[in-house]
């Protein structure tokens, strides 16, 4: 239905659009000649009016010469001939100009008249510029200006009338014209209106309420679909918290081994204090100084490993994040006490370079160690392959910018190919025959939930570099600032 409405409006509109271009053809060919005659009937009225003003000032312009001339003085006869130019040039082209029969046969009554003025002037003109002039032919040639002048001024009269009486009969064409060209545009308009118009308010009108309609349905369709991206998002963060867990718990599996030698160590020295205590307290005089100086190297062995397993048990056992502010330079501290055993027996260093003045983070400092502790892992996984002779990897921190905070995890093992550079956080990709490679896709999943980056640049046969990227908040400033170190 609004298909064939628009075809026919289509229709419509071509006929509108001609029936526009015709009404400006009829104004081109009524109208505007109708006008640009009446712009000219004006100056050729005062011309006419002017050639009776002429006239009289030749009278004058004679009478005077003929005086001066009478008194023995020399007359100026150059004001007559200036004057007898314009005046003769303005009555031919008057004449020749005109296109009404009634203004032309009007010049042809009054051209002998005119004639006669014109030749009696030009003789006084020629006689008065004479040494001598003759006064009788001066008398004469003024005569016959004077006689003729009124019969002249009458003829103009008549001509300026007529000149006036075709303007008024134009004029009132003009406005003939002008009125049934108005009635035809008025026509056109309304037809315009009826047959274009109006059908075409109703269609926009019925395809803007469709369009309403349809952004009504497509409100509830993002409505509805962005509560089920909120769910996915949900459920995608819960099952990488789950995966974190179970990562963190494949972690502690694997160092295991190296968990239980770190703790070998002060329990062998908790039972080596306890059992010197014993022996010294059995003597008669034991020595109570060297009793205290082993009681405290047993409490200082006992602390270590409660807060090794304090930090194993908190690194495994929570799965719902838990925000809070931590200090970077620490956390990082912590995973290096967990690693370095485990790296040592491989004869891979694992050192820190704490940048001063860090402002603390806030975020899940759980994930974030698992981070860390994944990029440490992999990179000493890398360096046992590799022919390094001091293999090492360096945990530093440093501030960029004011609003971010960086990690940075760097071996000095063989690298990392191009190829695989751009994949190495893709989900189930690894580059060791054993791995699973969901690492560092988790990892990239935490980073990614704390708002922040993880990026990994590397040179190859010479250093990775793993950038951990984390935002400082702009919590409370009086919050922050006491959470700041110094």
């Amino acid at each position: 239905m609004d298909d064939s409405l628009a075809r026919v409006l289509n229709h419509r509109c071509v006929l509108a659009l001609s029936l526009a271009a015709g009404l400006v053809i009829v104004n081109e060919a009524l109208v505007q000649p109708s006008l640009v005659r009446l712009m000219t009937d004006a100056p050729l009225i005062n011309v006419a009016g002017r050639q009776r003003m002429l006239s009289q000032r030749l009278a004058k312009t004679a009478l005077a010469i003929e005086r001066e001339i009478a008194s023995g003085a020399k007359p100026d006869v150059n004001e007559l001939g200036s004057v007898l130019t314009v005046w003769s040039n303005s009555q031919d082209r008057l004449a020749s100009g005109s296109n009404s029969e009634d203004v032309r046969s009007a010049f042809t009554s009054l051209d002998p008249t005119f004639r006669r003025v014109q030749t009696a002037a030009r003789s006084l003109y020629a006689d008065a510029g004479q040494p001598t002039p003759d006064h009788t032919t001066i008398r004469r040639d003024v005569g016959i200006i004077l006689a003729n002048e009124s019969q002249f001024l009458q003829g103009m009269e008549r001509i300026v009338g007529l000149y006036e009486l075709e303007a008024r009969s134009r004029i009132d064409n003009l406005r003939n014209i002008s009125l049934v060209v108005t009635g035809l545009i008025m026509v056109a308009l309304f037809a315009i209106w009826r047959s274009i118009l109006r059908p075409a308010v109703g269609l926009i009108r019925r395809q803007v309420d469709e369009l309403r309609r349809t952004r009504e349905a497509l409100e509830v369709r993002v409505i509805e679909r962005t509560g089920q991206l909120e769910e996915a998002k949900t459920r995608h963060l819960r099952l990488v918290e789950q995966l974190g867990h179970a990562d963190r718990t494949t972690m502690i599996g694997e160092m295991a081994s190296s968990l239980a030698h770190e703790l070998n160590q002060p329990l062998g020295a908790i039972a080596n204090y306890a059992e010197g205590c014993l022996i010294t307290l059995k003597s008669p005089t034991p020595a109570l100084d060297e009793i205290r100086k082993a009681l405290e190297r047993l409490l200082e062995a006992t602390l270590r490993a409660g807060r090794i397993i304090g930090q194993v048990r908190r690194f495994v056992t929570r799965h719902g994040p838990n925000r809070e502010w931590f200090d970077p330079n620490q956390t990082m501290a912590e995973v290096e006490e967990i690693l370095k055993l485990e790296a040592n027996r491989d004869g891979i260093a694992v050192l820190i370079e704490p940048a001063p003045g860090l402002p603390c983070l806030w975020g899940d400092s759980t994930q974030v160690q698992q981070v860390l502790i994944n990029l440490v892992r992999n990179a000493i996984d890398s360096l046992r392959s590799s022919q390094v002779p001091t293999p090492k990897v360096v945990m530093r921190t440093n501030q960029p910018s004011d609003d971010c905070v960086m990690f940075e995890v760097e071996d000095n093992g063989a690298g990392i190919k191009p190829d695989d550079l751009t994949r190495v956080f893709d989900a189930y990709y690894s580059t060791r025959a054993e791995g699973m490679g969901m690492g560092l896709a988790i990892c990239r999943s935490i980073a990614e939930a704390h708002h922040g980056q993880l990026r990994v640049s590397s040179d190859q046969g010479t250093r990775t570099v793993f950038q951990f990227i984390l935002p400082v908040s702009g919590g409370d400033d009086a919050e922050l600032d006491g959470l700041r170190r110094g």
